[in-house]
């Protein structure tokens, strides 16, 4: 089953990936997919991500100028563009604005618009995530694994602000109680979605994260998918 085809994409989406655990990976499993397929994809972040592996792209970009060249020159196969590269060896972010004026070159864009220094649980500041205007679905990924974790700073992104999101406190262990107002609450995963919202579970692998899985979801009116990335299958969630 290809990841790709879970979500319903049509050729001109402008796809947002936000959350925590996974979203880099999420994000260019569906780029090689659609490549696979034939298809024309821009990559790219309004936040910043680590630079991928040469295998994962066809052109890279790092000026607008460039981006602008190559998006009207390639005629399939994945250009990775940001405005350049950090010290730490992380594509810096793409404004809308170039992003607008490229995207009628495109089948499709994927956007990396949220950053969680790897950690599986997140709060959001007032300006995060970064979901441009012309996004047509943001999908938020969850690590449903974080259910179960011990709150601190090494385990939780901007752990005060989750804290207040959550009303957890230091050293309490996560519940599925706690990652629905991880999701849901108003300043929460999805309070700046644009367009379709739909999310994406990851790690849903054995029966404790199946378990897991039902306490959350049971508690989120959205369309999810569910499954594991690191051994390809996936499902959607039908409620009866």
């Amino acid at each position: 089953m290809l990841l790709v085809n879970m979500f319903g994409f049509r050729e001109g989406d402008i796809i947002s990936i936000i959350g925590a655990g996974g979203k880099t990976t999420f994000l260019f499993r569906l780029a090689d997919e659609l490549r696979e397929m034939g298809k024309k994809v821009l990559v790219t972040t309004t936040t910043r991500v680590y630079m991928p592996p040469k295998d994962c792209y066809d052109e890279l970009c790092l000026d607008k100028s460039e981006l602008l060249l190559k998006s009207s020159e390639l005629k399939d196969g994945v250009v990775v563009a940001g405005s350049g590269v950090s010290q730490e060896n992380k594509l810096l972010a793409l404004d809308q604005e170039a992003i607008n004026k490229v995207k009628s070159c495109y089948d499709y864009i994927l956007i990396e618009a949220d950053g969680s220094r790897r950690k599986p649980l997140k709060g959001w500041r007032d300006n995060e995530p970064v979901v441009i205007d012309s996004t047509t679905k943001t999908i938020a990924v969850v690590d449903i694994r974080g259910v179960g974790v011990t709150a601190n700073s090494y385990t939780v992104h901007n752990f005060e602000l989750f804290k207040e999101l959550t009303g957890i406190e230091d050293g309490e262990v996560v519940t599925s109680k706690h990652m629905i107002k991880m999701i849901t609450g108003k300043k929460g995963l999805l309070h700046k979605g644009i367009g379709e919202e739909i999310l994406y579970f990851n790690k849903v692998e054995d029966e404790e994260d199946i378990k897991k899985f039902k306490e959350v979801s049971s508690g989120i009116d959205k369309k999810i998918i569910y499954g594991s990335l690191k051994y390809q299958f996936y499902h959607e969630l039908i409620r009866s």
